[in-house]
């Protein structure tokens, strides 16, 4: 896909989609003193939903799906959204933002995989299985602080549960490119948030009714990540990737846990240990060579047959 000439503007919205989502990290740690998680990740998709939902019929935007294509955006819904969204909350009682963040940005891995197993592409290139072998070591030595132990259980289980997040999206985005027929990309994130929301609606109610103390600072936390986070990134995102250079815009995923991990410090007083450091380093490092030099590779061949 080709990309127009880069503005300066375009590195605006770049470095807001950055701060909005790995600020996002640490704020979701400050709602959930107010709110059970499972309805917290559910409120906010929900609310993204209607407020993209605002945002398209302000616009004129309109696009109808048939049975077909409400299937396919429920499935992706669910896999790319809801429950990605529902284990990270949940995940982030027992782990910091910072380390949510970083454990997440394995999501290229899993789009790589998928994308070779479920759609028939050549992705899994040595590059990409050496970057794959960095990152997961990386995530072993996270994880090696601590030992094995009853009281460090939920720990190991919160950080499970953001890899299964990610390869939960990895499977959802091959899914939508496989079957998405539709043409807006706006309707088409209103139905993923509101369907990804109402999908784990029903868990938040299996204990009972959910805990929930709405106070003014649950509300803007709310507010946060439903317009900053949610909302306006999908947008955002969706019409930058038709112009901005491809590299570019993949870099947020080694910026957004560096912004995560300084949020978290500034606000919470999470602390990052010199193993915590060394295992962040080998996850991003794995995660740059997965993505990044076959992006590379295909922009100085794109160059060098427009100056042949």
């Amino acid at each position: 896909m080709s990309t127009k000439a880069f503005r300066p503007r375009d590195l605006f919205a770049v470095g807001f989609l950055t701060a909005a989502w790995g600020f996002s990290w640490p704020i979701t740690i400050v709602g959930l003193q107010y709110v059970d998680a499972l309805l917290f990740a559910s409120l906010r998709c929900i609310g993204g939903g209607i407020l993209l939902y605002g945002w398209a019929r302000w616009m004129g935007v309109r696009e109808a799906y048939d049975a077909r294509g409400l299937a396919v955006a429920t499935i992706t819904g669910a896999f790319w959204v809801g429950i990605p969204t529902a284990l990270v909350v949940w995940a982030l009682q027992y782990i910091s933002g910072g380390l949510g963040a970083i454990l997440q940005s394995t999501v290229p891995f899993f789009i790589a995989f998928f994308a070779h197993v479920y759609l028939g592409q050549s992705q899994l290139k040595l590059s990409k299985i050496g970057g794959m072998i960095i990152g997961f070591l990386g995530i072993i030595v996270l994880f090696s602080d601590d030992p094995i132990e009853a009281e460090h259980a939920s720990a190991y289980l919160a950080g499970a549960a953001v890899i299964l997040s990610a390869v939960s999206i990895g499977f959802a985005q091959s899914f939508s490119r496989k079957h998405f027929r539709g043409t807006n990309h706006i309707i088409y994130n209103v139905y993923l948030q509101l369907f990804g929301g109402m999908v784990i609606l029903p868990f938040a109610f299996v204990g009972g009714l959910p805990r929930l103390e709405f106070t003014t600072e649950f509300a803007l936390t709310l507010l946060y990540l439903a317009v900053i986070a949610t909302a306006i990134p999908f947008t955002l995102y969706f019409s930058l990737y038709q112009r901005v250079d491809f590299v570019l815009l993949s870099m947020m995923a080694y910026v957004i846990p560096v912004v995560a991990v300084v949020g978290g410090i500034v606000w919470l007083g999470e602390r990052l240990t010199t193993v915590d450091l060394a295992g962040s380093v080998l996850v991003l490092l794995g995660v740059l060579l997965a993505t990044q030099i076959d992006l590379l590779r295909s922009k100085l061949h794109v160059r060098s047959l427009s100056k042949g």
